[in-house]
């Protein structure tokens, strides 16, 4: 392994690690989980792996989806998510189990599983055509595997913003495997070996009272990273940007910020 992938996923392991107490797996994540689930057709009685599991966005919905006939195992790198998706399952009694593996070493024999499923985790793999290779090779023949990035986040706003003020710099770019594009995301996984591929554009509209509430909702996710490292005085001039910035998407009802995910899918 590279010394830059190796420092890029020691990075992704302290950072998730460090969020998964207070990351929201609600809001956008629960929609779009579920909806993963819903476009790459699980079903009752199967097996099902899910990589990058963070706090079970993916994982929970699937899990009722494939019933007590059927077997659910969670993956991810970071110690932190895992030990808090293992605790959120055995609040709900499912057994399911979530275990800490490298999603581009993943330690299943070949033809595992009937479905493989990845909620916006690709675009933190330093090699993506190893973590995709290694999701065919443990998907059976006809199995299908189902991916997600984001399009557009909530956090772009923020991101926007701190651009305009020229803030904190390296650490408000996105990782370099963020793929924003339908076309981009279809031919990454048909390069993958993966057949019938397609894209399902699917958004959702979130409401906030007011930016207090916006600002609230982002530190519970990754934009975390990015406000944490701002000043009193700085996250002041990023509050009263977000304030003129909203103006414009502001409704009787409060703040109107649409989120945009892309669902990518392929046949084994």
């Amino acid at each position: 392994m590279s010394d830059d992938a190796l420092r890029r996923k020691t990075e992704t392991v302290a950072l998730f690690s460090s969020m998964a107490t207070g990351f929201n797996a609600g809001g956008a994540f629960a929609h779009f989980g579920k909806r993963l689930v819903d476009v790459v057709g699980v079903e009752p009685g199967q097996r099902v792996l899910d990589v990058a599991t963070g706090r079970g966005a993916v994982l929970f919905p699937a899990v009722e989806r494939v019933g007590p006939a059927g077997e659910l195992v969670g993956v991810d790198l970071a110690e932190g998510m895992v030990k808090a998706a293992n605790e959120e399952a055995e609040r709900r009694g499912s057994g399911t189990p979530v275990r800490v593996m490298d999603a581009e070493r993943l330690d299943f024999p070949d033809a595992a599983f009937d479905r493989v499923l990845c909620g916006f985790g690709v675009m933190f793999f330093p090699h993506l055509d190893q973590a995709l290779s290694e999701f065919r090779r443990v998907l059976k023949s006809g199995g299908r595997l189902g991916v997600s990035t984001w399009q557009h986040s909530p956090g772009d706003h923020l991101r926007a913003v701190l651009d305009e003020l020229n803030l904190v710099g390296s650490n408000n770019q996105r990782p370099p495997g963020w793929v924003t594009e339908p076309d981009d995301l279809a031919r990454v996984v048909e390069d993958a070996g993966f057949t019938d591929v397609r894209v399902v554009e699917d958004s959702l509209t979130f409401v906030f009272a007011d930016v207090e509430q916006y600002w609230h909702s982002i530190r519970g996710n990754l934009s975390r990273r990015i406000a944490d490292v701002l000043d009193a005085v700085q996250i002041e001039r990023v509050r009263a940007a977000l304030t003129e910035r909203f103006r414009a998407y502001g409704l009787p009802d409060g703040i109107h910020v649409v989120a945009t995910a892309l669902l990518g899918i392929g046949s084994r």
